[in-house]
């Protein structure tokens, strides 16, 4: 039996940077089905991403933050994760 593309999937977040650093995890698992999803449950699982990494009037993600899912960049709230993807949290700001 499989499951189809409208439920939510497990999804493990990779974490980089600020996100790893507030967080002290380097990935965290939660559902969902669009990176709207992931960032809602991303500030829900940890609450310290609220505010720095994550808005918290919108629930989506703070300028300079993106995603990478299956190794593209982006932004878009609508993008359906196709299952295992890998899916990334990441600065888009360059520098170190």
């Amino acid at each position: 039996m499989s499951g189809g593309m409208t439920e939510t999937q497990p999804i493990t977040v990779e974490l980089f940077g600020v996100p790893r650093l507030l967080t002290g995890k380097r990935a965290v698992d939660i559902a969902g089905l669009t990176l709207r999803d992931v960032s809602a449950a991303l500030a829900s699982a940890c609450p310290c991403l609220a505010g720095p990494v994550i808005d918290s009037s919108t629930g989506w993600l703070a300028d300079g933050y993106t995603f990478v899912v299956n190794e593209r960049f982006t932004r878009d709230p609508g993008l359906i994760i196709p299952p295992e993807s890998p899916v990334l949290l990441v600065s888009s700001l360059a520098g170190g």
